[in-house]
């Protein structure tokens, strides 16, 4: 399941399935809604809910699946408001799975794959529409 991209490196086979998962989850909340149940919060009739997994997972999912340069930084965010919603719903799954997947962007392999932001690019860009005088 492992992809050579242009640069040589492989999508660790733990990436493979958080994209996957992230990619997957309007699917996965629609057949929970249509199936009256709820599994981790997918199947939450909340509006904001509705709007995290239909929306949000699946352009994180994009971002990591074409390797942008802001997607594990995308990725720790989603993460994180999954372990907040979690705290909210007293959901110790969905919590334990957030956190062991943010634990596994900090692997070697993951890292190497989608690596940090370059502060210096950030800087570089942001002076781009700027003139100094």
């Amino acid at each position: 399941m492992e992809t050579q991209t242009a640069n040589g490196l492989r999508r660790p086979a733990g990436l493979w399935l958080l994209t996957v998962v992230l990619l997957t989850s309007p699917a996965l909340h629609l057949l929970a809604l249509l199936l009256g149940t709820r599994w981790l919060n997918f199947g939450s009739r909340l509006p904001w809910d509705a709007f995290v997994y239909f929306v949000i997972a699946p352009v994180v999912g994009t971002l990591m699946l074409r390797r942008h340069e802001r997607a594990r930084f995308s990725a720790y965010v989603f993460l994180s408001c999954e372990i907040l919603r979690a705290m909210r719903i007293h959901s110790w799954a969905l919590g334990l799975l957030s956190a062991g997947a943010i634990l596994y962007l900090q692997l070697p392999a993951a890292r190497r794959f989608h690596p940090s932001v370059d502060p210096r690019k950030v800087m570089a860009r942001l002076r781009l529409g700027r003139s100094d005088a």
